[in-house]
């Protein structure tokens, strides 16, 4: 557990260190109070008001995964910020965002940025940024749904408290899996997995409005499935199934706003 008084991107960090062949054990966290420029999904920015929030990293080195079932990381990553959330919510519908963001109802309270690297045939890395909103009340930037724990509840909590329950979580998940692997028994791991985060998807039951991203067009569909990879499929209410890649597909937020 690596703490940084101040830094740009905990992920960065990470990235700098293991370019430069510096050794960095498995599960490794890095986590700082003021992070200066967090990195969102595709060239996103995350805000986070200095000691009021969680801005973490850990680095994983899944080897014993095929590159081909690297979305599986997300998938138990967001599924450990979402039972870390609902702890301290336990009364609020806390919920997953295809692919990885956390919701609280239609507020979003937590980001996931995952960065792999392969090397050959071998998943060499993997790097879980981690953007949790705890303490934070107001936000600067024009981010259309932010919401934070002391928002939803009421109560301060330490950030360091919030930290070791989430780190607690993702070592039970990341444990569980490479474990299976070993014992071989990894494909019923896997899909139990998978049919928990689909059933904790945002807008899991029900037509909702989408936006495609390429041609514009608006249409409502429900969700059918995430595929192995990570595409969304979705069914168009004229029946039309369709998959997306993240960024290909627009969320339409009740306050009219879409979002990735």
């Amino acid at each position: 557990m690596i703490h940084l008084e101040e830094v740009r991107s905990t992920n960065s960090w990470l990235l700098e260190r293991l370019a430069k062949k510096e050794v960095l054990a498995d599960e490794t966290v890095v986590w700082t109070s003021r992070q200066t420029a967090g990195r969102g999904q595709i060239g996103n920015s995350w805000e986070a008001e200095p000691d009021k929030n969680l801005s973490m990293s850990m680095l994983l080195r899944p080897e014993f995964l095929p590159p081909r079932e690297q979305f599986i990381i997300s998938e138990i990553t967001a599924m450990a910020v979402m039972s870390t959330v609902a702890y301290y919510l336990p009364e609020k519908n806390v919920c997953i965002k295809w692919p990885n963001d956390i919701y609280v109802g239609d507020e979003k309270i937590a980001g996931i940025l995952i960065e792999n690297q392969l090397q050959g045939s071998l998943l060499s890395y993997s790097i879980l940024g981690i953007g949790l909103n705890i303490n934070q009340e107001r936000w600067l930037s024009d981010a259309p749904n932010p919401t934070s724990i002391k928002l939803q509840s009421g109560k301060t909590n330490a950030v360091t408290d919030v930290l070791e329950r989430l780190v607690q979580t993702l070592h039970g998940y990341y444990s569980l899996l490479r474990q299976s692997f070993i014992e071989g028994s990894a494909n019923e791991l896997k899909a139990e997995i998978h049919a928990c985060f689909v059933s904790n998807l945002y807008r899991r039951e029900g037509n909702f409005p989408y936006v495609d991203a390429e041609t514009g067009e608006k249409f409502e569909a429900c969700i059918k499935d995430v595929e192995p990879t990570g595409q969304l499929c979705l069914k168009t209410t004229g029946g039309d199934l369709r998959r997306y890649w993240f960024k290909e597909i627009k969320f339409v937020l009740p306050c009219g706003v879409t979002k990735e």
